[in-house]
């Protein structure tokens, strides 16, 4: 007897089986840090998940299957892709949508309408560092997806002339939305290197830089739209050095050139076919400079055998200046990311400052911010402050010193963006944590209210909280988790939870709540057992807490007297394992099992020797069985020289008229003549009722 523990949630439930837990944004899925973060291939899904309020918007979101998320950004822009299509997922035409909360008086940020059938990317820049934002994720066919989040530092916005190209001060990586244009000047590229890998400018964006520290340099290229084993954009791009300064893009001389990508063949229409990706997927997604790649260029396609989307590194000299173009050849409209590596270093400002704790590292406490950065050869003109969430004042410019003041505790985020007389742009962050600033007498509350579990051992609890007095916003935390500021927790088990507000000013208080469970429906039946094919055996079953509206059902339902009863008598088609289901009027379901073991018995009789014209009880030939033959599905007589002289098929073995009588016929009637007296050969195929047929010959003697 085998034993099987499974629940079922029906739609009378609070929160069906496979509703998200994220389906709205008092439940919204929290992501901790949004530095390079990226879930697992379909790890989050929208499937069954219900409408929310709409929101006025300009993305032609309906607000109807989506799900959430939130997060507190590090750094003031953030990029978001939604990646489906192969391992990545399965739904359709996804779109986002950001926004700041509260959840009950949500503002639009940002949106974007899709971008493609399987993914979608929204940039978003300006964002308050430590502040925390709602992404919505809504699709035209529901299903799995994966989500990337990157927050980054922006750089100016990209250029497609190398005379504009935005000037690099160091080297952090960022993100580029999109690449739709090859700017005014769209030669750049033609006829000025003959023989490198590219001749021809689109879609593109440059940028320039001077080295500081000589070194060397690898970066690496990554389309905003790869998925790692799937085709994404080919980006290709060219290196070039500056030998006459910064400034002087017309004696710029390449270097390193990159334009792999994928190999096919034209046409007659005129159109490149891809060959199968197998065939070139070195040559795809991320590109380029590494250590030792030993190239310093691969031309298109994927043909030579040294080809892998990458060419070797440079050596940077200190006070010598360098171009870099990117380009989209698949000129989908989309853009990259940008990594750095390598020992060299840019020329740039050093941003950097100082906090003074003038009354301690407190809420509603003075602190002073001086400016520490370093004169360097390329003055700086503009000195921005971003002093993040809560902040008293929130911006200031200039040199400084600033005194500012935080009305709430937490982690807070300081910017300091310098700009030099040449357009360099370059950001520090510093990180504090401010403490509490609590009064003893405050009346901050929590209460909570449950949703037991629907069955037993599942996890379809529900705890909604409210928070009152203190000073708001409030966050929540259950069993020392995370505090948030969602308001439901869901997908819980039954138990006793622990619940923690906290306020702006640090105040804290708790309280208990006991989510309760419905006892466990436990499915017994009888002991296995053991049984000669064909014969008959009783099942019992049993089942606690019986209520009315149970379901009851056998499975196999083959070889059962009835299926919705607890003592069915069961005739086994061979061995056989039967399985007693029953569910509640909540969907709850348990299990168990009984397994039938027929022993293969399988007994003929016939005779040997019948007199026709006689009337004693071998006058007629037939074949006699037990319960365990199902259908005799042929059986043939033949004379001595093989000829069939009676032939008869698909006979019920019960049927009481199957008889040869020695005589010329088939089953429909004999001929009037006998057979002459003699040996007679007869074949039969019979079917068992476990679904065997085999093959029985003998000789029958027919005397007068």
């Amino acid at each position: 007897m085998q034993k099987y523990l499974t629940y079922i949630l029906l739609a009378t439930s609070t929160i069906a089986i496979s509703q998200p837990i994220n389906d709205d944004c008092f439940s919204a899925t929290a992501i901790s840090s949004v530095d390079n973060y990226c879930s697992s291939n379909g790890e989050f899904s929208n499937s069954d998940s219900n409408p929310d309020p709409m929101i006025p918007n300009s993305c032609f979101i309906g607000f109807s299957n989506g799900v959430w998320f939130s997060f507190t950004p590090a750094e003031p822009a953030i990029t978001a892709q939604i990646q489906s299509g192969g391992i990545a997922g399965n739904v359709e035409n996804p779109k986002m949508a950001l926004f700041t909360g509260p959840c009950n008086n949500l503002t639009l940020v940002s949106c974007s309408p899709g971008s493609s059938r399987f993914n979608d990317e929204l940039t978003v820049a300006g964002l308050t560092i430590g502040l925390r934002y709602y992404l919505y994720v809504e699709t035209s066919q529901t299903g799995r997806f994966r989500l990337c989040i990157n927050d980054f530092i922006p750089p100016p916005s990209p250029e497609s002339d190398c005379v504009d190209g935005v000037i690099l001060c160091d080297k952090s990586g960022f993100q580029v939305e999109s690449l739709t244009t090859a700017g005014q000047d769209i030669t750049e590229l033609d006829s000025l290197f003959p023989g490198q890998c590219l001749q021809e400018e689109f879609n593109s964006s440059w940028y320039r830089w001077t080295c500081d520290q000589p070194g060397s340099l690898t970066f690496t290229l990554t389309p905003n739209n790869y998925v790692p084993g799937e085709p994404s954009d080919d980006i290709d791009f060219a290196l070039f050095e500056l030998p006459n300064g910064i400034d002087d893009c017309f004696a710029k001389e390449m270097i390193r050139c990159m334009a792999s990508g994928a190999n096919g063949t034209i046409d007659l229409n005129g159109i490149f076919v891809q060959d199968p990706f197998e065939e070139w997927e070195r040559c795809s997604g991320p590109t380029g400079l590494a250590i030792n790649d030993g190239m310093t260029s691969e031309f298109p396609g994927c043909v030579d055998s040294g080809d892998n989307n990458f060419v070797d590194a440079i050596n940077m000299e200190a006070g010598k200046s360098y171009a870099l173009v990117v380009m989209n050849f698949s000129r989908t409209g989309l853009g990259f990311s940008i990594e750095f590596g390598g020992t060299g270093t840019f020329q740039g400002p050093s941003p950097s400052f100082e906090v003074i704790d003038l009354d301690g590292l407190n809420c509603d406490k003075k602190l002073e911010v001086v400016n520490t950065s370093l004169v360097s050869p390329d003055p700086i003109i503009n000195y921005s402050w971003n002093f993040g969430v809560d902040a008293t004042p929130p911006v200031e410019f200039g040199q400084g010193p600033f005194e500012i003041e935080y009305a709430s505790i937490g982690s807070k985020s300081i910017i300091l963006t310098v700009e030099t007389l040449n357009g360099c742009v370059v950001s520090e962050i510093m990180n504090i944590e401010i403490e509490p600033c609590c009064e003893n007498n405050s009346d901050l509350m929590v209460d909570a209210t449950t949703t037991d579990v629907i069955c037993f051992g599942d996890e379809t609890g529900v705890i909604s909280v409210q928070g009152s007095g203190g000073n708001p916003e409030y966050s929540y935390s259950i069993n020392g988790g995370d505090f948030l500021p969602n308001t439901v927790f869901n997908g819980l088990a039954a138990g006793v939870y622990d619940i923690a507000i906290t306020d702006t000013k640090g105040c804290t208080n708790t309280n208990a709540v006991t989510i309760d469970s419905p006892p466990p429906i436990e499915v017994t039946v009888s002991a296995d057992v053991t049984i000669n094919l064909g014969e008959e055996t009783q099942l019992f079953g049993n089942y606690t807490p019986m209520s009315p509206g149970d379901i009851i059902s056998w499975s196999p339902i083959e070889g059962l007297s009835c299926t919705d009863c607890l003592d069915p008598i069961a005739l086994a088609p061979g061995t056989t394992t039967y399985v007693l289901t029953v569910i509640d009027e909540m969907g709850c379901e348990d299990q168990d099992s009984v397994t039938i073991t027929t022993e293969l018995v399988r007994p003929l009789y016939y005779p040997n020797v019948i007199t026709p014209t006689s009337n004693d009880v071998n006058s007629v030939f037939t074949l006699e069985f037990g319960p365990q033959v199902e259908l005799i599905e042929e059986f043939t007589v033949f004379d001595r020289w093989g000829n069939p002289i009676f032939k008869c098929d698909n006979i019920d073995p019960q049927d009481p008229i199957f008889e040869w009588d020695g005589r010329f016929g088939d089953c429909n009637g004999s001929f009037q003549d006998f057979v002459n007296p003699g040996v007679f050969v007869w074949v039969a195929q019979v079917r068992f009722i476990d679904n065997v047929t085999l093959p029985y010959i003998d000789d029958v003697t027919v005397l007068r």
